[in-house]
């Protein structure tokens, strides 16, 4: 539909909104008597209230106008979608006509949750008030008709996907957060959502639909942070990555099969990761025992295993993973170490049921400092340098620091400023 058929319905129901509230305004003045009726037929008093109605039902030229009717409640009207983003916290309220007269312009629950992205003008001849009439009554009719009118929005984005796929990107550019919403429940927006609505990921942004043509067994991170972390690495290793760290996206992502049975993205267990690393070259492995056996001894009393690896990005020098199964286990020492004797010694006896598993340094041999390091003779530098990419690693990730974790990173920052200023005297 054009922008000119658009300007005509929203200039109709503008038209629509002020007839009925002169109607009002005739009535309530008929009921004061002649003289205040006389004031009323005043041509620029009458003027100005019409002017009002149309500030009041359309501030802004809406981005589509969309016609409602639910039978049963005897309601017509529209639904003006909005023409920049809103803010999908915030009550929506719509201006409500009870046979033609103003119920109020500030009503709530009209809609669903989700279609926050819409405002509308409605008259309707079968809901009921509240008593202060200031309000619809919440009852079966209003929750029927609650539902019919977001069916009727649905439909209205089927419908945009298939006649107008640009102006529905534009749509979803502004209001993606209700679509998404709105997918976790509904299977015919979550096609929509899988066609046309691009996330990030370790090849750029794209649709998902695109993505799993690219990778079939790709995975998706449950936090932005995680992603921003991995998906470089990932990238170079061909394990495709989905940032599912924004709201909604991550069950998005899992409800895919309800759609595709075949849909493999899962969840990235980042200790997976390691196994897709290249392995170091024999011979270098060799040379670097001496420095592995000096940095394990480093990050023993920090509860992490150090394993060397060749990968890209070369730019990356170390990597700082952590399997699930590692933060479980993370969480019950903490959870431990936080408690009284009772519950200490019951946190206990769970921990030992968990097989142990470390999280893991991994190093990466291709980067130019990290092949310098390992082949240091002095091996007291090389325990302060390791210490100092354990604490950059965690730091790249994000990664939350244990006090033991902040004082590795301050003593390996000192070590090294210390001999730094020793090897220019």
């Amino acid at each position: 539909m054009g922008r000119r058929a658009h300007r005509h319905r929203a200039g109709r129901a503008v038209r629509l909104a002020a007839a009925r509230q002169g109607e009002r305004e005739r009535r309530r003045h008929h009921r004061r008597g002649p003289a205040v009726a006389g004031r009323a037929r005043d041509p620029r008093r009458a003027q100005g209230r019409a002017a009002g109605v149309r500030q009041a039902a359309v501030r802004v030229h809406p981005f589509d106008v969309i016609d409602l009717d639910v039978a049963e409640a005897g309601l017509t009207g529209v639904a003006f979608v909005l023409p920049s983003p809103a803010n999908p916290t915030a009550r929506a309220t719509h201006r409500v006509y009870l046979k033609r007269m103003l119920l109020t312009e500030r009503a709530e629950g009209v809609l669903p949750d989700w279609a926050f992205f819409a405002r509308c003008v409605l008259d309707a001849g079968e809901l009921r008030p509240t008593a202060s009439r200031e309000a619809l009554y919440e009852d079966d009719l209003l929750e029927h008709t609650r539902d019919q009118l977001g069916r009727q929005l649905r439909e209205w984005l089927v419908r945009l996907a298939e006649t107008d796929p640009a102006r529905l990107r534009a749509f979803l550019r502004l209001h993606h957060l209700g679509v998404k919403a709105l997918a976790l429940h509904d299977d015919d927006m979550l096609r929509l959502v899988d066609r046309w609505l691009e996330f990030e990921t370790s090849d750029g942004p794209m649709t998902l639909a695109q993505f799993r043509t690219r990778h079939p067994k790709g995975r998706f991170t449950s936090s932005v942070d995680e992603f921003r972390q991995l998906s470089a690495v990932s990238g170079a290793q061909g394990v495709g990555l989905v940032n599912g760290g924004y709201v909604y996206d991550s069950d998005i992502l899992q409800r895919l099969r309800r759609i595709d049975p075949d849909a493999g993205l899962e969840r990235l267990d980042p200790g997976e990761l390691a196994t897709h690393l290249g392995p170091v070259d024999p011979g270098a492995d060799l040379a670097a025992r001496p420095f592995i056996t000096a940095a394990a001894r480093v990050l023993d009393p920090l509860g992490c295993e150090l394993v060397l690896r060749d990968f890209d990005p070369a730019s990356l020098p170390a990597l700082y993973l952590t399997s699930r199964a590692a933060e479980h286990q993370a969480e019950l020492r903490e959870a431990r170490e936080a408690a009284d004797d009772l519950w200490a010694d019951v946190l206990g006896a769970m921990e030992r049921t968990v097989a142990a598993e470390r999280p893991r340094l991994v190093l990466n041999h291709r980067n130019p400092l990290v092949r310098r390091v390992v082949l240091l003779k002095d091996l007291s530098l090389a325990a302060t340098a390791v210490e100092a990419l354990y604490g950059m690693a965690l730091l790249h990730g994000h990664h939350p620091l244990r006090a033991a974790d902040t004082a590795a990173l301050n003593r390996s920052f000192l070590g090294l400023l210390d001999w730094a200023v020793l090897g220019k005297e």
